[in-house]
């Protein structure tokens, strides 16, 4: 928690000092000019990434027969949610453990479902990243080889023969985790792989569309297929930084890539700021509102 608040701190100076680059004055009066109207869609479709993706663990969970109705479930993901500012999203095994908690069922039998989910966005957001790296005609050879790379160590099959044959010299920590990884790669028969596939397009779609809704209401007209990529790869860039939440990182991939695209610095500072907040931050309100709610039914704790 220590950690967390320093890094918040971190992002407050950041923000400030892109703001004095920015000119926080004209940051200030854009937001003021901002069409509201446009940040309820934006909050909307911003949750939405998250909202599609549930349908993507439940269909994990069901591939691992979990007595667990749809609607249980619902609400486990939406606890999980309270630990999206975690690195790389590994507190989201915080659904595993409830698992645990009202079914009886091992943790590292469901841990695979949740390993799988990490697994498949890094997988989407390097493909994202490339087609980007098209689109925004910032094309880069050794970018291009490292986000192939990716996707290819990325695909089931080759990543699981890639495994076998390190985990006699990986750490035992990760070596442990062999049967589940195992698991998790069991989960991608072409049927199921695909209809992975399209959740999660889906899901990254809406944060662009998100993204563009913010920019709407500034005034500037972006389509959806340019914010998707512009999200997509200040998530990638946030998460392979291994920092909570990929803060920090994310936040200035995000600016940055809105300048170069041609937003004002004075609109790319608010324009980041609401499309965290409607984003990220809603996703860890929503999901510790959950956790409050079912802190009895999940973990035995009185009202």
């Amino acid at each position: 928690m220590k950690k967390f608040f320093i890094l918040l701190v971190i992002l407050f100076i950041i923000i400030s000092a892109i703001g004095f680059f920015a000119d926080f004055k004209k940051a200030v009066q854009s937001l003021e000019y901002f069409d509201k109207i446009y940040l309820i869609g934006a909050a909307i479709f911003g949750f939405g990434n998250d909202f599609i993706k549930f349908f993507r663990w439940h269909l994990y969970i069901k591939k691992l027969s979990i007595k667990v109705n749809f609607f249980t479930d619902l609400k486990i993901f939406l606890c999980g949610l309270a630990m999206s500012v975690t690195p790389v999203k590994f507190g989201y095994t915080i659904k595993n453990y409830i698992i645990e908690n009202i079914t009886k069922t091992p943790f590292k039998k469901t841990l695979s479902a949740t390993f799988a989910e990490i697994y498949v966005d890094f997988l989407i957001l390097s493909v994202i990243s490339l087609i980007g790296m098209f689109y925004l005609q910032k094309f880069s050879i050794l970018g291009a080889i490292l986000i192939i790379a990716v996707s290819i160590i990325f695909y089931p099959k080759i990543f699981k023969q890639i495994f076998v044959k390190l985990r006699t010299i990986l750490p035992y920590t990760i070596r442990k985790y062999y049967v589940v990884l195992k698991d998790m790669v069991s989960f991608f028969t072409i049927g199921l792989f695909s209809e992975v596939i399209l959740i999660t397009i889906l899901a990254w779609t809406s944060e662009g569309v998100s993204l563009s809704l913010i920019l709407k209401g500034f005034g500037f007209d972006v389509n959806i297929i340019k914010t998707t990529v512009i999200f997509g790869f200040a998530t990638l860039v946030g998460s392979l930084s291994m920092l909570p939440g990929g803060l920090i990182v994310s936040d200035i991939t995000l600016f940055g890539l809105l300048i170069y695209i041609g937003i004002p610095a004075y609109v790319s500072l608010p324009a980041t700021i609401l499309a965290r907040i409607c984003t990220l931050w809603l996703s860890v309100i929503v999901g510790n509102t959950a956790l409050f709610v079912n802190r009895k039914a999940f973990f035995g704790v009185k009202k």
